[in-house]
């Protein structure tokens, strides 16, 4: 059998486990110096084929960088109220475990998930996440959006490597298949 595609969760969140603030902005990231996570995060995206991800990031992601800033990837954004984009993203209606499910027996390279805690959960309850990689910034939000913003019973995860990036301690996990 051929060897299935690995889906990786990659993000930056506050110490206390936040990866935006309440509005959705990112702007945190900006007080950290960030010249070794970009070099880190552009290494990452080297690596990635496809990415995924929920439709608020989609619409955060764009609207942060002017236009859509992952065309040069095969692109998938999950929803039930968008139904096309003006880019290279394909707008998902379906059952996003078996998406990725059928997207992980496809050739290809990793498959980031870009976003979303809520496809996070759903995707990781099912078993579909590979390895979380998740850098820890040294800031203190106190509110915001949380990594996961459900409870999750009995994940169990194997700690890879750390790294030490800059500012940040990047934790690698590998998600228990069983």
């Amino acid at each position: 059998m051929a060897e299935t595609r690995n889906v990786l969760l990659y993000l930056i969140q506050s110490l206390d486990g936040y990866i935006a603030e309440s509005d959705g902005s990112m702007t945190w990231l900006q007080q950290l110096n960030t010249t070794e996570a970009d070099s880190a995060f552009q290494n990452f995206y080297s690596r990635v084929e496809t990415v995924i991800m929920g439709r608020k990031t989609y619409t955060r992601a764009t609207q942060r960088a002017g236009s859509y800033p992952y065309s040069d990837k095969q692109s998938f954004v999950f929803s039930t109220t968008m139904h096309d984009t003006e880019d290279r993203a394909t707008v998902v209606a379906g059952d996003v475990v078996e998406f990725v499910r059928q997207l992980k027996q496809e050739k290809g390279g990793d498959i980031w998930l870009v976003g979303g805690p809520d496809l996070f959960a759903e995707l990781l309850k099912a078993h579909e996440i590979d390895k979380l990689i998740i850098s820890i910034a040294p800031v203190l939000l106190g509110s915001g959006t949380p990594l996961l913003n459900t409870n999750l019973k009995d994940v169990p995860l194997n700690l890879i490597t750390t790294k030490k990036i800059g500012r940040l301690v990047e934790l690698t996990y590998a998600v228990d298949q069983h």
